[in-house]
């Protein structure tokens, strides 16, 4: 989809993109004490903001002008750097998170630098749409980390992927 496309769609307002995920909830039991957080393709920062208001400090990353500017206003006061970058142009600093999220951004090209920007022990959370639920286009990306949970699930006419990884 198109950087004005999405532009137009936060212009409306995505109310379904305001709360944090469920299984972003569920994995974030597991986390240890706050730290750095990555938020790829953070939209509005639903999971920037939640993690933001619990200690963390996040770096939010969008492509959408009016999503950055709206996150941007939401998290004033709190720890948040907000990136207006195409992802496919930003350059991740390696060994430099705790936590990176990756919610419905599949590219391929994007995975080993996210890998290189975990810190160790750093955690990976991500849901993606695939394919098909059959179809493993995922795990094969990320066989340099540990598979703390994964599945696969049919949705609709295509599936989806949930995962929580760890750099070892």
């Amino acid at each position: 989809m198109t950087r004005m496309l999405w532009n137009e769609r936060y212009t409306k307002g995505l109310p379904s993109l305001d709360i944090p995920d469920p299984y972003f909830l569920a994995m974030y039991e597991q986390f240890p004490a706050p730290g750095r957080a990555l938020d790829l393709a953070a939209g509005t920062g639903r999971h920037t903001l939640y993690l933001a208001e619990r200690g963390w400090e996040v770096s939010a990353v969008d492509f959408s002008e009016v999503a950055i500017e709206q996150l941007s206003a939401t998290a004033s006061g709190l720890k948040v750097r907000t990136i207006c970058t195409d992802l496919a142009e930003f350059v991740m600093p390696e060994n430099n998170f705790d936590l990176i999220i990756l919610y419905y951004y599949f590219d391929l090209p994007i995975f080993p630098a996210i890998i290189k920007a975990l810190r160790p022990g750093g955690l990976l959370i991500l849901k993606l749409a695939i394919e098909r639920a059959d179809n493993d286009q995922v795990l094969p990306l990320l066989t340099e980390l540990e598979q703390l949970n994964y599945q696969q699930r049919p949705v609709k006419h295509r599936g989806v992927a949930e995962g929580l990884f760890r750099k070892l």
